[in-house]
């Protein structure tokens, strides 16, 4: 028996880099999974590795999230192919440009704040009417670099990402009487395309400081994929049962402890985004 036995799990961005290694673990886990993804060949090479993994009925599905018509009809497949689903991983998201906000694109902002945010927002409003009412469901999605601090020469993919984790604890708020737990992920620098995209832009529009540490974290490897798929997958299983709300960091929270997960629970600010006046970080002697 697998921590997702028997649950449908729906993965936007799942034809590579994180999604698609949750998606895979998922499957591991007794999940019967559906990843979509822009890009048919991602999809159908993943969808490879997931029916060896397992011999559920996984699918795939080309989708644009950034259009709402497109998500609304994969709604309607879901439902007509499962009836009902258990879980929701938002992982689809592009950088957007790199540069000082007054020289970048505007449609390129634009379109990186439709696929990063919106995308989750209509992923959200479209498949939430599919969860059953029988037991607890469970969403998972994924914020970034900004979402804690400023990312500058980033700023649509850090607005992006910091609407996400607001998004987040308001979802959780509205479906509180619902048994739906609701949570965000920080992954950390995970090494994925997106950071080729810095290399190519360079230090003048990247920043010097962020363009050296991108070459330093690819070199070094960066934060492992693993640290995101395991958190997932135990937000959403029924061990995180009650925990919502919260945006956790895979690479530096102590998720894993007793405590911590206790302290997610009954502490209501902890673990989310907060206007901090007049506190000091230490003791004073």
């Amino acid at each position: 028996m697998g921590m997702l036995d028997s649950r449908v799990i729906v993965i936007t961005g799942g034809s590579s880099g994180i999604g698609a290694e949750i998606a895979k673990a998922c499957a591991a886990e007794g999940a019967t999974v559906v990843i979509s993804a822009r890009t048919i060949d991602g999809l159908e090479k993943t969808l490879k590795e997931l029916k060896h993994i397992s011999q559920r009925s996984h699918e795939i599905y080309p989708l644009d999230v950034s259009q709402y018509p497109h998500v609304r009809d994969f709604a309607r497949w879901c439902a007509a192919k499962f009836q009902h689903i258990h879980g929701l991983v938002n992982c689809a998201g592009i950088y957007g440009p790199i540069g000082k906000t007054s020289q970048v694109s505007m449609e390129k902002f634009a379109a990186a704040i439709a696929i990063n945010f919106l995308g989750t927002v209509y992923a959200c409003q479209a498949l939430i009417p599919l969860f059953p009412s029988s037991m607890r469901k469970k969403i998972v999605n994924f914020s970034g670099g900004g979402a804690a601090a400023p990312f500058p020469h980033y700023s649509a993919y850090a607005t992006s990402k910091v609407a996400i984790v607001r998004f987040t604890e308001n979802l959780a708020a509205e479906l509180v009487d619902e048994a739906v737990d609701v949570n965000c992920i920080a992954p950390g620098f995970v090494i994925t395309r997106f950071h080729e995209e810095t290399l190519k832009a360079g230090p003048e529009l990247a920043t010097p400081a962020f363009y050296e540490n991108t070459k330093k974290q690819m070199a070094s490897g960066g934060v492992p994929v693993e640290k995101s798929v395991r958190l997932t997958i135990f937000l959403l299983s029924s061990l995180s049962d009650g925990i919502t709300g919260k945006f956790i960091s895979a690479a530096w929270d102590p998720w894993p402890e007793q405590d911590f997960q206790e302290r997610l629970r009954r502490d209501k600010d902890f673990a989310t985004i907060r206007r901090i006046d007049d506190k000091m970080f230490f003791k004073k002697s």
